[in-house]
This record gives structure tokens, sequence and C-alpha cells, in this order.
């Protein structure tokens, strides 16, 4: 690219729906209506707590008089 090159739409991070589990390498699919992963615990747990947080700041701003 050169210098003179604009990027639009630049990725500005995960969203909620993004972190689903149902895209993650470890589901293991749905069991009695259970998910089950195959890992101990969840290897995307930092990528939530910062969707979380981001969709708290876009969102909850605009509920407030």
């Amino acid at each position: 690219m050169g210098k003179c090159t604009r990027i639009y739409n630049k990725f500005q991070g995960y969203i909620l729906a993004d972190c689903s589990c149902e895209y993650c390498l470890y589901y293991g699919g749905k069991r009695k209506g259970k998910v089950t992963c195959l890992a101990d615990e969840c290897v995307c747990k930092d990528e939530i707590e910062t969707a979380k947080r981001r969709e708290r700041r876009e969102h909850g701003s605009k509920n407030k008089p």
C-alpha cells in the first residue's frame, strides 16, 4: 500500500455476537440442551469481556437523558 491509501472499516474489535460459543474452536455442541465445551475454561474470556465493555459504552450512553 502506498502512503495515499486509505483503509475504510478498520477492525475495531469483536462484538458480543462474534464471541458466541458456536464459533469457538473448542465448541463440543449441545447435549441435552446444554452447551458443552472441550476446554477446561473459556479461551475467549478476554474477548467477551472487551466486547461487553464496548457495547455498554456505545449503547449505554444513548439511553441516558
